[in-house]
């Protein structure tokens, strides 16, 4: 990856997002889901275990698929975005990291507790060899002192380490403490920063957010917020969050809508995340007041309710009249794409 490619989302929805789905992705969901992100202009894409690599087994949760089908899906699927694992010292092997290399995988993510960061240095030599991307991933980051944190990042970008992630594993993080982290972790080495937050305080979006102010160039988010516990930052949402900070996420959120709705939201066995039209109102400023005339408008001229309320915010989000409203959803119902005969 370049300089150039960042600031970046990375979605790790057929990562983290399986643990909402006790490991059971297919490598149908697989295909389908790397498809649609990538559609969607996700460039960063992770797949496998919520574990990573050789976690399938009893002690940690039997996976639908053998790690060999995840990556093979992966790799025949995806052709412009870049995509790799998990991947946990003891767990997983060297054997596991040779033989993601034989899928040519882009990138590897190490984690570890920030105290035994030993145990990632040969796993990051050896994906260095084969010229992988490397992250090392401090789990549970807010267990050690930011300082403490900073000191491990520099000495693992000099053990090869591309890019280090502070990890709020129990999505207890307060925005001053993850803008602290990843300030000392970005002044510690020339190695990229990244933030992985979770949403047990409803702050991962924000988290994130703050971590690309304090310098980050990586964060982490799923397709619905979707994930360990409550879940992720939400990619639709952070993706607007992004563009509307003026961090170019190259990302579409309605085709995120629409395949959430489609082919995430039946898989969840909780709901998790918010649902696109109350996406859409807090992008469009829109006032709820107003939705009972623009689901009148949606349904009479046969348009998505969600591009509706966009289009007709971007005019008028305070008072829109009903003339306003009427003109718009014919506008939007003349620029529908015509069924084939």
């Amino acid at each position: 990856m370049k300089p150039t490619d960042f600031p970046l989302l990375l979605d790790c929805t057929l990562r983290d997002g399986s643990y909402a789905v006790n490991f059971q992705f297919t490598k149908r969901d697989t295909i389908r889901l790397c498809q649609a992100l990538e559609q969607s202009g996700l460039k960063m894409i992770e797949i496998g275990h919520g574990l990573g690599l050789g976690a399938s087994s009893p002690r940690y949760g039997i996976a639908f698929e053998a790690d060999e089908v995840y990556l093979e899906a992966a790799a025949e699927t995806l052709t412009q975005a870049k995509w790799g694992t998990f991947f946990i010292p003891g767990i997983g092997t060297l054997d596991d990291l040779d033989r993601a290399k034989s899928y040519d995988m882009d990138f590897v993510r190490i984690g570890s507790e920030v105290e035994k960061y030993k145990t990632m240095i040969p796993f990051i030599e050896r994906a260095k060899e084969h010229g992988m991307f490397v992250c090392a991933n401090f789990m549970k980051t807010y267990a050690s002192s930011s300082s403490r944190v900073a000191e491990v990042s520099r000495e693992l970008a000099a053990a090869g380490a591309d890019c280090v992630f502070i990890v709020d594993s129990a999505g207890c993080m307060l925005p001053r403490d993850v803008s602290d982290y990843v300030k000392r972790a970005v002044d510690a080495s020339d190695a990229i920063v990244g933030f992985h937050g979770h949403n047990n305080l409803d702050l991962a979006n924000a988290n994130c957010l703050v971590a690309l102010d304090a310098g980050a160039k990586i964060v982490d988010a799923t397709v619905r917020g979707m994930g360990r516990s409550a879940g992720n930052a939400q990619t639709e949402v952070l993706a607007h969050l992004m563009d509307s900070s003026g961090y170019d996420s190259g990302i579409d959120p309605f085709k995120l809508f629409e395949f959430g709705e489609r082919i995430i939201r039946p898989l969840n066995v909780q709901a998790q995340g918010l649902p696109p039209l109350d996406i859409v109102i807090g992008m469009a400023r829109f006032h709820t007041s107003h939705l009972p005339r623009l689901r009148r408008a949606a349904s009479q001229y046969s348009v998505d309710l969600n591009r509706l309320v966009l289009d007709v915010s971007a005019i008028d989000c305070i008072n829109p009249s009903d003339d306003l409203i009427k003109a718009t959803a014919s506008a939007l119902a003349a620029d529908a794409p015509q069924p084939s005969p």
